[in-house]
């Protein structure tokens, strides 16, 4: 006979997971911060908030509801890193596109700062997220696109130690390209993000 999903056989060996503390709630979230891609080679991270209208696509690039700051009421503890460069306008990407996403993402390093004293609290390079040899091509009559190398599969950086932000903190940080942001990626401004994203545990007081 077939196990049951309850089966203890098969859950025995399951993490426990409390979704409430003291007082308050724990689940599993994310924070993010991103900019528009533009001839800038660099950048402030989580400088704007998600509802501020002068900064375009501002609800796509962060969830933060005050810059530069996590909420009052909650505390994170980061366990991994996501680098993403994605696209806003809403079409096929062409192969030069794709290439050119894949070249920014390489040269990417990204700082993380906490505190109003700004500590360093990491650093990471988009290397983190390419296979060996990564690029894009096309076959010889160009007709489809193929992508040699694809983007690692876990997609994220695995932290070797959880970083811990305390309730009304202030975070800060920087994109920095190394190499010459591609022409293709905002000759359109706008329309083209890299945005950072710290996945972990939020902690609200209720």
């Amino acid at each position: 006979m077939a196990s049951s999903i309850l089966d203890p056989v098969q859950v025995q060996d399951a993490v426990e997971v409390e979704s409430f503390g003291a007082g308050g709630q724990q689940y599993i979230a994310d924070i993010w911060g991103g900019i528009n891609v533009s001839a800038e080679q660099v950048n402030p991270l989580f400088s704007f908030r998600a509802t501020d209208s002068n900064v375009a696509n501002a609800a796509q690039l962060t969830n933060l509801t005050e810059a530069q700051k996590i909420g009052s009421t909650m505390a994170f503890k980061v366990v991994q890193l996501g680098l993403r460069v994605v696209s806003f306008k809403g079409e096929t990407l062409t192969l030069d596109e794709i290439a050119a996403m894949k070249d920014l993402l390489a040269s990417a390093v990204v700082t993380l700062n906490y505190g109003s004293n700004e500590t360093k609290i990491g650093e990471f390079t988009g290397l983190h997220l390419q296979a060996p040899v990564d690029v894009v091509g096309g076959d010889a009559t160009n007709t489809c696109a193929v992508e040699n190398g694809a983007i690692n599969s876990t997609a994220w950086i695995k932290l070797r130690q959880p970083i811990g932000i305390m309730p009304n903190l202030n975070i800060g940080g920087t994109v920095k390209f190394t190499r010459t942001v591609p022409a293709g990626l905002y000759s359109t401004p706008n329309t083209f993000g890299f945005i950072v994203i710290m996945s972990g545990l939020k902690i609200v007081k209720s």
